[in-house]
C-alpha cells in the first residue's frame, strides 16, 4: 500500500512531503493495524481558521483526505508521525 503524507501552509507557507510502501516494509502488518484504526468518517470537524496553520493531505491508496494541522490527532497523527519517521522525502 503506498501512503503520501504532504505539509503545506505555515508561517513560511513551504510545503514538504514524504511517501512510504508498505508492502516494501518490514512490519507490513503493523502498517494494515495503523490504517485499519483510522476513522471511517469525515476526520475533520467544523473548520476553525487558526493563522499560519499547517494543512496536512494524506493520501493511502487511492483515497486522499485534508486535515488542518490543529485538528491533526489521535490515529491520524499516528499515521502522519510514522510516515515522516520511516518515509522517504518526496522531491520538491
Amino acid at each position: 500500500m503506498h501512503i503520501v503524507v504532504r505539509r503545506s501552509g505555515g508561517f513560511a507557507g513551504l510545503s514538504r512531503g514524504w511517501r512510504i510502501d508498505t508492502d516494501s516494509c518490514d512490519d507490513p502488518g503493523a502498517w494494515d493495524d495503523l490504517v485499519g484504526a483510522l476513522p471511517r468518517e469525515a476526520p475533520v470537524r467544523h473548520r476553525q481558521t487558526v493563522p499560519d496553520d499547517f494543512t496536512w493531505t494524506v493520501t493511502v491508496a487511492r483515497t486522499t483526505v485534508e486535515i488542518p494541522g490543529s485538528q491533526l490527532e489521535g490515529p491520524w497523527a499516528a499515521l502522519v508521525r510514522r510516515v515522516r519517521d520511516e518515509g522517504e522525502p518526496l522531491s520538491r
